[in-house]
């Protein structure tokens, strides 16, 4: 009793000096830039109210600490109890964690946790989590309590300092992140542990959520991710192959995979009569009996813990069919069943088209959202997609910085249409070669897609050898993204041209401030490709909306175009070209759908192109 009443008067302490370092905080800098009070005030309001706030505000005004600053100001005003702060990307963890420590220079004293994903956090990647196989897992609740002690040390546990923390007590640094989440005033994590029926923390969510603030950044991303989250899907092969090994120890279960795969046997021959891809409005009802015995089963069997060589397998197998029945059963008209055979396997999956009814149950777990992003156009489609309140309040802000600073060209004379591309491809490389030959720096050229990527890197190899290029490949890894990055330096001794795809790794959340980026060339209007399923998602909003084509294609890629251009124009001091190569961007559709503050000028060749950029550089009168 002693030891818990100790550690509640602990607590109590440190919620009186956190509280008393926030009252006289004031925001970090000497002035508010062009928007940033804006959406610091509209963030604070929208805590008060236990509201919901959408905002579109340009790169460079300072997002993250707009939407920081007034959430811990509101934690000492007891608006609300925790702030989650969700991005997808590594970047948007690292200004977060920049942020506060921002405000800890300032005085700030707050708790703060990022969460990684337990496969990236694992010290034991080759063990089971259990305690027979992990030193990490065995006699865990023996020593959680030093570590935990080790929480008043300090105040940012960044994965570093988790992962500091645990090998010194001999911790699991998942489960050890996990609890001293419970004690953390911010927690930043990725999207998943909000929204994700898997995943998502039920040690604050599982009663339906409490006084928190979700602040949600590079919010467009989620869009995709919420799909992604809330479809679920399995494939033939897993079963035949553990079923092989199942024959003489579980016979009982290895009878119940047969049906499974029997049952995807005759699925796959209908979706071989239909072309190999097939897509249906009907949840798979014969098969979600036989997905049922075959859990009851396994489940019973696992839970004797028994060691086989199979175990493992049959355990993922487990989980996989475990997530498939659970979306099964929330199984709407906003699902699709889509059948897709890859030689002998067949992948069935249940895919979420539209994500807003389950978004809007998940929203729910917390009492205020701030959804902001640099490109949240049009506002209208991430409300409604995104499951928000038709009363959510929207801010558009634009570009804090001088028109002047940006260049931007538009070659509409130019078909990228896939039927065109090999007619066209000397034109598109004739163009790039325009832009980048002007002016000696580094250049980022962006494509919809890998194929026709390489098309146009083959060719302007060719034209130019002697071009410092680089190029992004499938799959990168971590050291390949950094080496990738590192050729764009200040020094500009040869220009380097680096070819990307709108959409990825390169397309958002890199920051090439002033030299490092002179310019940028987006190649398409960035639509997704065509597909069964972003086919699907336009035949349901043309029906539900009448906007099918914008909901699939048009709104995705007009967001990776103004990604991929926002590359360019990061701080006050930078200045850069942006060339837009595509007929349809001098259309109503597209130029409806621009920044506010963009002025293009059309360029109908090369000359023109040419001349247009000397202007700008200022080498032409």
């Amino acid at each position: 009793t002693s030891r818990y009443l100790e550690w509640a008067d602990n607590i109590f302490q440190w919620y009186e000096t956190r509280d008393e370092s926030i009252a006289p905080l004031s925001f970090p800098f000497a002035t508010y830039r062009p928007g940033q009070r804006q959406m610091a005030v509209d963030t604070y309001r929208t805590i008060r109210d236990k509201d919901q706030l959408i905002v579109q505000a340009a790169t460079g005004i300072g997002k993250t600490m707009a939407a920081i600053f007034p959430a811990v100001k509101a934690i000492a005003e007891k608006l609300h109890e925790k702030i989650f702060y969700l991005t997808a990307r590594t970047t948007g963890r690292a200004a977060a964690e920049k942020a506060l420590d921002e405000l800890r220079t300032r005085g700030l004293q707050i708790k703060s946790l990022t969460l990684t994903a337990k496969d990236k956090i694992c010290f034991s990647p080759d063990s089971r989590c259990t305690a027979d196989e992990c030193t990490f897992a065995k006699g865990y609740y023996d020593r959680i309590d030093d570590a935990l002690k080790d929480m008043f040390s300090c105040d940012g546990f960044t994965r570093e300092r988790v992962e500091a923390i645990a090998r010194t007590h001999q911790v699991c640094p998942f489960e050890f992140s996990l609890d001293l989440a419970l004690w953390m005033d911010c927690i930043i994590c990725d999207y998943n542990y909000a929204f994700d029926p898997k995943v998502y923390l039920r040690r604050f969510f599982a009663e339906g959520g409490g006084a928190y603030t979700f602040c949600i950044d590079e919010a467009h991303n989620l869009v995709d991710r919420s799909r992604e989250m809330f479809s679920a899907e399995i494939t033939k092969q897993p079963f035949l192959d553990l079923r092989r090994k199942l024959r003489h120890e579980l016979p009982h279960i290895h009878k119940r995979m047969g049906k499974v795969n029997a049952w995807m046997v005759k699925a796959r021959k209908k979706c071989d009569a239909s072309g190999g891809a097939l897509a249906e409005p009907d949840c798979p009802n014969g098969l979600l009996p036989l997905l049922g015995y075959f859990l009851y089963d396994t489940e019973r069997w696992l839970s004797f813990n028994l060691k086989t060589a199979f175990r493992e397998d049959l355990l993922d197998l487990y989980f996989s069919v475990s997530g498939f029945v659970r979306v099964a059963d929330q199984y709407n008209q906003r699902y699709a069943t889509c059948y897709e055979t890859t030689g002998k396997d067949l992948r069935l999956k249940l895919f979420c088209m539209d994500p807003s009814e389950q978004m809007e149950s998940a929203l729910k777990r917390c009492q205020a959202a701030v959804f902001f992003s640099a490109t949240m156009t049009p506002i209208d489609y991430f409300i409604k997609i995104l499951g928000c309140d038709v009363s959510t309040e929207n801010r558009i802000i634009g570009s804090p910085f001088p028109e002047d600073n940006l260049g931007l060209f538009v070659a509409d004379r130019v078909s990228t249409f896939y039927r065109d591309r090999d007619r066209t491809k000397q034109m598109v490389t004739g163009a790039i070669l325009t832009l980048v030959n002007e002016r000696k720096g580094n250049y980022l050229v962006f494509f919809p897609s890998y194929a026709y990527m390489d098309m146009i890197y083959s060719v302007f190899c060719e034209k130019t050898p002697d071009m410092k290029t680089i190029h992004q490949t499938p799959g990168m890894s971590e050291p390949e993204r950094d080496a990738f990055l590192d050729q764009f330096s200040r020094e500009h001794a040869d220009t380097t041209v680096g070819f990307a795809v709108m959409g990825g790794i390169f397309g958002e959340g890199i920051d090439l401030v002033g030299d490092r980026l002179s310019g940028v060339a987006i190649i398409g209007v960035g639509l997704p490709g065509i597909s069964l399923e972003n086919d699907l998602i336009r035949d349901y909003f043309a029906t539900e909306t009448g906007t099918g084509f914008e909901y699939a294609y048009l709104y995705p890629g007009i967001n990776r175009v103004l990604q991929a251009a926002g590359r360019v124009i990061r701080t006050s001091r930078d200045r850069g070209v942006v060339l837009l190569i595509d007929q349809r961007f001098s259309t109503f559709r597209y130029r409806s759908l621009f920044p506010a503050t963009w002025r293009p000028v059309k360029v109908q060749d090369e000359e023109q192109l040419a001349g247009g950029v000397k202007v700008f550089w200022g080498e032409a009168p």
